[in-house]
């Protein structure tokens, strides 16, 4: 039986779960760069994670209602916590081929989005920290390894809280 890539079957599923993928202990801790788009609190670019500080990464997909709705969390989350973290919204969609990178940026600017956003064109970083389904999000320790990480809605209270809990530690 043949397997869809995991942002083909993203792109076609919407919000439902992909076929389960890990990745091994020691992948965890080598850096993912992924390009980040040109979008409202975003520049053309790149962005690494882990990064030398505290990373809080966002899973999602245009077709997901549900990554629609998590949109103003986050930007609650993110103008409550986003000096403390590089903070990030990762798309695994495959763009270019059912999404261009206009139409992500446009929907990005529809959904108020104003913080880096990035497209994961070969799916290394969602395939690193086990992003089967959207909305995922994880706190990731400069070191890669995962301090929380949360699949469906969630509060900005709790994303503050993973974020400020990792730092915290992280000093320590």
């Amino acid at each position: 039986m043949r397997t869809l890539p995991a942002a083909v079957a993203t792109a076609m599923a919407g919000c439902n779960s992909l076929d389960a993928m890990t990745s091994d202990g020691d992948a965890e801790r080598e850096a993912v760069t992924v390009e980040t788009l040109d979008a409202p609190g975003s520049q053309a670019g790149t962005a690494t994670v882990p990064a030398d500080e505290v990373s809080f990464v966002e899973f999602f997909a245009t077709t997901c209602s549900v990554c629609a709705a998590q949109m103003s969390t986050l930007a609650e989350a993110y103008r409550r916590a986003g000096d403390e973290v590089q903070f990030l919204s990762v798309t695994s969609e495959p763009v270019g081929y059912t999404v261009t990178k206009g139409e992500v940026a446009s929907w990005w600017d529809d959904h108020g989005g104003a913080w880096p956003v990035a497209v994961d064109d070969g799916t290394a970083l969602s395939q690193r920290y086990d992003a089967t389904s959207v909305p995922k999000a994880v706190v990731v320790r400069p070191d890669g390894t995962v301090a929380w990480s949360h699949t469906g809605p969630v509060e900005a209270a709790d994303i503050v809280d993973a974020i400020r809990e990792a730092t915290e530690g992280d000093r320590s």
